[in-house]
Order: C-alpha cells, then structure tokens, then sequence
C-alpha cells in the first residue's frame, strides 16, 4: 500500500477520536470517565495482542529490550511518567468533548501539541528565525483569536482542557523519545498499560455503569481498538517512511479532517471564526515547519 495512503488512513485514525468521543457525549451515551476507562483498556489490549504477534513472527522484536516489563529503573520513572501524562491526556480529551465541536476540539488538540514541542524546541536553546517568530505567533493570535467571546467562540474551560490534552500529549511524546527502548510501539504500549492501571485504580470514582449504553460502549472501545491502538501503531510505520517535516505536516491535516467529518457526519456548523483561526494556527505553525526544512545545517 503506498505510504501516502497509509498516512492518510492514519490522520482519518486520529481525526475519528474526536468523532467518536464528541458523538458518545453528545448522545449521552456515555460520561466521559467512562469513555476514558474503555478507550484506554481496549487500546491497551489491542496494542498488548500486536505486540505479541510482533513478537512472534519478526525476528527483530526477539531481544530483551522488546519486553514489556522495565529494563532499568530510569526506565520505570519514565514509563510511570509517560502512563501519567497519557491519562491526563486521555481524560482531559473526554470531559472536553462534553461542549466542544469535533473540529474544534481537533484544531485546539493539535494546535497545542504542535505549539509545545515548538516551545520545548525553543526552551533547549534553539533560535528562531524571524519567518519561525512569525508563524509562531500568528498560530499564538489564531489561539486568542478563537478563545476571545463571541457567539461562535467553544467553551471556555473545555477548550482550557483540550489545550490541556494537548500539552499532556507533547510531554507524553517527549517522555517517550527519552525511553530506552528499541521499538517506539512497545514504549506505547507499557505506557497504555501503566495508564490502564491508573483507570482502573481511579474506577470506584470515574466509572458510572449507569450512564454506559451499548453506543456508547462500542464508540469507546471502537475508539480504542481502531483510533487509539491501531492508529498509533500506523502512525510509527509512518514515521519511518516520511521525513519529520513531512510527518508534522500531516498531523496538521487531522484537525481540517474532523471539520469536515463533523460538518457531513455530526452536522456540525462551520463557523466563520473557526475557519480564520484554523488558518493562522495551521498555517503559522507550517510556516515554522518549512522554515526549519529550508534552514541551513548549523
């Protein structure tokens, strides 16, 4: 299968979390702890039952680092931190969707994420150019843009958590990158199973049995299966095949996805304000992507 379509079916992955949550908490048919606990479970056994066939039919994943279990103690700190920072992400994501549109709470996902490892990137003392200063802040105005009250503004404190989801993810991601581990899918997946203990441990407190239909418990688990654990295991495939620019560059498309899957599936409207803003977050935090390709080695 070409990898362009590969890619494709992987931003559509990731552009369907938002669907799925925003259509279970629209219905009410489900709450969104619970929506958390079933992502995060059925993700975790999907990864676990990749994982294992991996292992059995690849010859490279038969070394001990390709274990499930910490190789060091360094390791467990970061695998505990890593499982933490994706249960923020992943709770933060459901309560979020209670008011956000699908595109919106994308836009506001994504543009965060990309926005804190650009800020991480600053923080280690790497230079922008002024076209980088630029694109940085116009995807900061698109933010205040979008957040400043108006008719068609989302939810102040869901769009908070959302950009909070976002903030979580980057970390996660970050934390994952520093994992001595020689396969990033068997670092995704020690951390979907440490998150998964901590679901279960908060359960008596998020899991309310009442709230769960059968739609709602199968946009979870379709959440977690199809969107989360599969997804993300495409998404590493991907990443060995495509540059970084061009990989960045196709998470920026999963927000102008859920748009427009919100629009022809959910009937979402399509705002104005929300059109602009996606413009200048995309498009300044391209503007930056293309800056860093074009500059020059140091």
């Amino acid at each position: 299968m070409p990898i362009y379509l590969v890619t494709f079916i992987t931003m559509v992955a990731f552009a369907a979390n938002s669907l799925l949550c925003r259509v279970a908490l629209a219905h009410n048919a489900i709450d969104p702890g619970s929506f958390t606990i079933l992502r995060i479970i059925s993700g975790m056994c999907t990864l676990v039952i990749i994982h294992f066939i991996a292992r059995r039919f690849l010859s490279s994943e038969q070394t001990p680092s390709s274990s499930l279990l910490p190789t060091s103690r360094k390791h467990f700190v970061l695998l505990l931190c890593g499982s933490l920072t994706l249960f923020l992400y992943a709770i933060a994501f459901s309560f979020a969707y209670i008011e956000l549109t699908a595109g919106a709470g994308a836009l506001l996902l994504f543009g965060a994420v990309q926005l804190t490892m650009i800020g991480f990137h600053i923080w280690q003392g790497n230079a922008l150019n002024r076209n980088e200063w630029l694109g940085l802040g116009l995807s900061i105005s698109g933010f205040v843009l979008l957040m400043l009250p108006s008719a068609s503004a989302p939810d102040f404190m869901s769009a908070i958590m959302m950009i909070f989801a976002g903030i979580s993810w980057a970390v996660f991601t970050l934390l994952g990158k520093r994992k001595s581990v020689t396969s990033p899918r068997v670092g995704m997946t020690q951390s979907f199973i440490g998150a998964a203990g901590i679901v279960l441990f908060l359960s008596p407190w998020t899991l309310k049995i009442d709230s769960i239909t059968f739609d709602g418990a199968m946009w979870a688990v379709l959440s977690g299966v199809l969107a989360s654990g599969m997804g993300y295991v495409l998404w590493y495939y991907v990443l060995t095949k495509l540059s970084v620019l061009k990989a960045s560059v196709a998470q920026l498309s999963v927000p102008i996805i859920a748009l427009f899957l919100g629009m022809l599936l959910l009937d979402e409207a399509l705002s104005l304000t929300v059109v602009i803003t996606s413009v200048m977050i995309l498009g300044g935090i391209l503007l930056i992507f293309l800056n860093k390709e074009s500059s020059p080695a140091k």
